[in-house]
């Protein structure tokens, strides 16, 4: 008797995943054939990984969302470039953040007490990142995760071993082979787990994460956190029961308690490591330091005068 129960419930299991399937399959299926077929190989991981069908579907029939080979290279091939940032501790720029500061001066202090996070540091990285919200991007996000998943695949490496053969001095094709493989498949599970992640905001943020622009990297908000950076690092600043990083506030307090959660200290090595955790370059680390000493001689000088 045991095991016709066993027996009926493995077939009836199985029916229902079948049926479960088909319901899957029949939704993707509704999706434009361009779209469908050229992120088949995310789709059917997102699937397996049993993420909502209405998700995937809502996301990639979406005009907006479009696959861009464009982030497909720059995603992967970005590291042959070094970045400039010094244009981020110029008179102009001081004098920028020095106004954010002192109009945001009550929540920096708010902020700086609770994770004991310089408000100067956290006045740098907003500048630095989006010039106090100036300039969000306006890359579709969805466009940027769904196009670099696909960054594995043997045909994008290919191509993008062929692009950075004009673009570098790196004689040993090995080498670069090797470095572009390696970069590709990180890359892709990196833009994979932001999908995730954003399907988990989807049910949470108090924006659509489908119409959410960014940089081509896929950063959102004043402070430019990822999906993963929002679900674990963002906080309801102005206490709203809202996590919208378009807000002054839960931005202000998002990345102070960033900084303060990936290592923050008094040492200047652990102050770099957590600056570095937010942007792993060195050049980025000299530019918020270099524009936050700049805001408080000139905070003590106004002062003083």
């Amino acid at each position: 008797m045991k095991g016709t129960i066993r027996y009926y419930f493995i077939l009836l299991s199985i029916l229902i995943f079948s049926s479960s399937r088909i319901s899957l399959s029949s939704i993707i299926n509704e999706l434009p054939d361009d779209k469908k077929n050229i992120f088949r190989p995310v789709i059917n991981k997102l699937i397996i990984d049993g993420v909502d069908s209405n998700f995937i579907y809502q996301a990639l029939s979406s005009p907006e969302v479009q696959f861009n080979e464009r982030f497909v290279r720059i995603n992967v091939t970005n590291f042959v470039n070094n970045p400039d940032y010094s244009n981020n501790w110029s008179r102009k720029s001081i004098e920028q953040s020095l106004n954010f500061l002192n109009k945001n001066i009550e929540i920096l202090k708010l902020a700086e007490l609770e994770y004991a996070i310089p408000k100067e540091i956290i006045t740098s990285i907003l500048f630095i990142e989006t010039k106090h919200g100036n300039f969000l991007g306006n890359n579709n996000v969805m466009s940027v995760y769904f196009s670099t998943a696909l960054c594995s695949e043997p045909v994008y490496i290919e191509k993008n071993i062929e692009f950075l053969k004009t673009k570098t001095d790196i004689e040993n094709s090995n080498e670069l082979k090797n470095k572009i493989i390696e970069r590709s498949e990180r890359k892709s599970k990196w833009a994979y787990e932001q999908i995730k992640a954003l399907y988990k905001m989807s049910k949470i943020a108090p924006f659509s994460v489908f119409d959410l622009k960014g940089s081509w990297a896929g950063a959102f908000g004043i402070p430019q956190f990822l999906p993963t950076s929002y679900l674990s690092w963002a906080v309801d600043g102005n206490k709203d029961s809202q996590i919208n990083l378009f807000d002054n506030v839960d931005a202000i307090f998002s990345v102070a308690n960033y900084l303060k959660s990936n290592g923050w200290g008094n040492s200047i090595e652990e102050q770099k490591k957590a600056i570095f955790h937010y942007n792993n370059s060195s050049a980025y680390i000299e530019a918020v330091l270099r524009l936050a000493d700049s805001l408080k001689v000139n905070q003590y000088s106004n002062y003083n005068n």
